[in-house]
């Protein structure tokens, strides 16, 4: 590039665009799979009902997080929800390890990562509002 050249202008691509809807997903559904088969987290989702439903909210979510769209709006009230569950502190390093497994089963290795930091934050957040940042 020379002195006086535009600068050539960056494209931004939102994580949702690399990893795809279908990843989203299939992450999404094998993900509470092996939730329902972890022995901690089960009881969590015992009285959870119509789990489709729910996969199909999380994974709007997630798109979303991600920088997709997504059609209507979406009541995405994740502190409310967890906060019924009476979750502990062991509880969310499960589902944070349960999730790093199911995510590097489906992404390469850096895609993998970048969605675990997003997990990673959303889960401190949730942490201290639930007041077991310290659990």
């Amino acid at each position: 590039m020379q002195i006086g050249e535009p600068t050539p202008r960056r494209k931004l691509e939102p994580l949702c665009d690399k990893i795809g809807r279908d990843n989203v997903e299939r992450v999404v559904h094998d993900f509470y799979g092996r939730l329902q088969a972890n022995e901690m987290m089960r009881p969590f989702f015992a009285n959870m009902g119509d789990f489709a439903s729910h996969e199909s909210l999380i994974a709007d979510y997630w798109w979303t997080v991600m920088g997709g769209k997504v059609d209507g709006p979406r009541p995405f009230d994740m502190l409310g929800k967890h906060q019924a569950l009476n979750l502990h502190g062991a509880a969310f390093d499960t589902w944070l390890r349960i999730f790093e497994e199911t995510l590097l089963t489906y992404l390469p290795p850096e895609l993998a990562q970048r969605w675990l930091q997003m997990a990673l934050g959303i889960g401190d957040t949730m942490k201290r509002h639930l007041g077991l940042q310290n659990n």
